[in-house]
């Protein structure tokens, strides 16, 4: 695949369900089930990352994802979901964090820029909200300007 940008989300959802009377965190398997259940081959996201900020293997790389049809991102663009629902809360710190280092690995491994990291609210031609009215996503752009040392201005558009 070429690898063209890559596209953050939200599942939208509680961190946790009720199964068989016990409480489970919402994970890659959970969601993988759920997309599946909509008749789809597999998981939608490449990457889902917890709010405890680890991240789990969603879709294999080597294949399309199914997470952001406008601008044609299911083929040129990775999708990292972060568990939540970041219309009512706020991103955790552990799981920011988990998200910009992963966003670190995947732009050094495709050869990325800053500038090819995107909101799904922000793929031109995208009507949605995700990841979220709380998704902070200034606090996303400055923490990459930092680490990548360069001065962004407007990265994410409606920050």
């Amino acid at each position: 695949m070429d690898w063209q940008k890559i596209v953050i989300h939200h599942t939208a959802s509680p961190t946790q369900i009720r199964r068989r009377g016990k409480s489970v965190p919402v994970n890659a398997a959970v969601i993988r089930e759920w997309h599946k259940a909509k008749g789809w081959k597999d998981i939608g996201y490449n990457f889902v990352i917890m709010p405890d900020g680890h991240c789990e293997e969603g879709r294999s790389l080597q294949q399309q994802g199914a997470h952001c049809q406008a601008g044609k991102r299911n083929f040129t663009g990775i999708g990292v979901c972060l568990v939540g629902n970041f219309n009512e809360i706020e991103v955790p710190e552990a799981q920011l964090q988990g998200l910009v280092n992963k966003i670190e690995e995947l732009m050094a491994t495709y050869n990325l820029g800053t500038e090819d990291v995107e909101l799904h609210r922000d793929v031109p031609g995208a009507a949605t909200e995700c990841p979220g009215r709380y998704f902070p996503g200034d606090v996303l752009s400055k923490r990459l300007a930092e680490r990548f040392k360069i001065n962004i201005k407007g990265l994410f558009p409606e920050c």
